[in-house]
């Protein structure tokens, strides 16, 4: 079947909007894939995601209309080689990712297929899930969210806070038991990422995530993992596979995390799996949106030898995502692989 039409549709909610692609081919079949959100804006949402809505509305649409739904990476790469020389980072990718994850849906829907099984089937029989918990600043918040999680079968969280009383109190609420990953955004500089991440080290933290600003300086996390004792996660502001392959060869991080909105959807997050596996580094696809882009890090993620963690979204009940897809059902605290068609979002 031929591309018929795409286009993206920003989802608002406050503050947690998503930004997805529909693909719909000759048939009238329907494949959906998730870009990007775009650069937070608390006071509209939805904004961030404007400027990659008419990347894939404006300028990827028309290259694409017309041409086989399933020459997924044909597609990809005439893509990519227009593209990149003007943006091989920023919107232009995330508004590939959305495109990719799309047509990869419907061609598994098209197929009868999930496209975890057009990815080689599953090299897992389940992979562990962490609760990934959003800023949220009050101790007492962090230790309720993290005993629903807890409630809920998970044994992993992953708190975005800056300071060590909120590990300090869940290591003391639920022992040693807990894994505890702790991301800071590259708040810190080398300096004060040291000596935070030596009081991660001293608590049993699982990893510290992109602990210094700029997030993309290897040589400075290299430095916080050596002077700290703590392992590093990141690889969530990368986009090209040579971009990865400097990250991995600094030997800063012991877990890579690409994020699949936005280097280019699963075409491209499969060559950065395999580089992990290339590199004997762990893998734990970056995610904070249910809905298409969970999905498709699960598909990449399980079809991988290197995955080790999934990160499941999970936010307090007085905030809400714009996709009401749920979550993947969990069984022990683990993430099982998703059945089909498609990305396996209707179950």
């Amino acid at each position: 079947s031929q591309i018929a039409a795409v286009r993206a549709t920003i989802l608002d909610a406050t503050p947690l909007s998503q930004a997805f692609v529909t693909v719909t081919d000759s048939e009238g079949r329907t494949g959906v894939g998730e870009t990007w959100w775009g650069i937070p804006n608390p006071e509209r949402p939805s904004a961030g995601a404007l400027p990659i809505a008419s990347v894939v509305d404006d300028l990827l649409a028309p290259r694409v209309i017309g041409r086989e739904a399933g020459d997924i990476g044909r597609l990809w790469f005439e893509l990519w080689d227009w593209g990149y020389r003007y943006a091989d980072q920023g919107i232009f990718p995330m508004a590939l990712s959305g495109l990719d994850i799309a047509l990869w849906d419907l061609l598994g829907k098209t197929l009868g297929a999930s496209v975890l099984q057009l990815l080689g089937g599953s090299r897992h029989d389940s992979v562990p899930a962490y609760a990934s918990l959003p800023p949220l600043r009050d101790p007492e918040l962090v230790v309720s969210e993290t005993q629903r999680a807890v409630d809920a079968g998970i044994a992993a969280v992953k708190l975005h806070e800056v300071t060590i009383d909120h590990v300090e109190r869940l290591r003391r609420r639920f022992g040693d038991e807990l894994a505890i990953m702790v991301d800071v955004n590259g708040h810190f500089d080398p300096i004060e990422a040291i000596a935070f991440g030596r009081q991660l080290a001293d608590l049993g933290a699982t990893w510290f995530e992109e602990p210094v600003r700029p997030m993309r300086d290897h040589r400075a996390m290299l430095r916080v993992k050596r002077e700290s004792g703590v392992d590093i996660a990141a690889g969530e502001n990368e986009y090209t596979l040579e971009d990865f392959e400097r990250l991995l060869q600094s030997e800063a991080i012991t877990y890579l995390q690409p994020e699949v909105t936005k280097i280019g959807g699963i075409t491209a997050a499969q060559r950065v799996a395999t580089l992990a596996e290339l590199h004997y580094v762990a893998l734990s696809p970056h995610n904070f949106r249910p809905g298409p882009s969970l999905y498709a890090s699960l598909a990449y993620g399980f079809a991988s030898s290197a995955t080790r963690w999934f990160e499941i979204p999970w936010v307090p009940d007085d905030r809400r995502f714009a996709s009401e897809t749920p979550l993947p059902p969990l069984e022990d605290g683990h993430v099982l692989p998703p059945k089909g068609p498609g990305l396996g979002m209707d179950r």
